[in-house]
């Protein structure tokens, strides 16, 4: 599932139900100074940060298991030329 998509700066993406389970995050691009949090919440109205999802640049794909949420991408400040994508991919089984 895409959560950010050629996002710019101050993006956010919308707020999309994750089912749960295991899944790959992925995050790349030009990040020209923005900070990308990946979010989380139980309700759609109460939002946390997901500890080790506030990226500074690209990484690596990256493993996480969370139970089933309401999930979102969010970039934080950046230039003109922010351009960034932030995906997971669930394991199927």
């Amino acid at each position: 599932m895409k959560l950010l998509e050629d996002a710019k700066q101050n993006d956010v993406g919308e707020p999309v139900v994750y089912a749960g389970g295991l899944a790959t995050v992925y995050c790349w691009g030009v990040f020209a100074g923005a900070t990308v949090k990946l979010i989380i919440s139980p309700d759609k109205t109460n939002w946390f940060d997901l500890d080790g999802y506030t990226l500074t640049g690209p990484i690596k794909p990256k493993n996480l298991q969370i139970s089933e949420c309401w999930i979102q991408g969010q970039v934080i400040g950046g230039g003109p030329t922010t351009n960034v994508n932030l995906m997971l991919k669930h394991f199927s089984y």
